[in-house]
């Protein structure tokens, strides 16, 4: 891969806030991320009315830190 390509991939990652540690991540869009929150229950309650509204399992809440471990 070279400078480009690698440059263009850092632009397309989502800035995320260390203070929001979870977010609700979009599996059918390519994890496109959705929203960011500071508490684990919260991103879950939305998480199901997200997919609730969509009418089954779409959305996915992911911590912050895992993404960054494994990027």
């Amino acid at each position: 891969m070279n400078f480009s390509n690698s440059f263009k991939n850092a632009l397309n990652r989502p800035i995320l806030d260390a203070d929001k540690p979870y977010l609700i991540v979009d599996k059918l869009n390519h994890n496109k991320v959705i929203k960011q929150y500071k508490s684990f229950k919260l991103a879950h309650k939305v998480k199901n009315r997200l997919d609730n509204e969509y009418g089954s399992y779409r959305y996915s809440v992911r911590s912050v830190s895992t993404i960054q471990d494994y990027s």
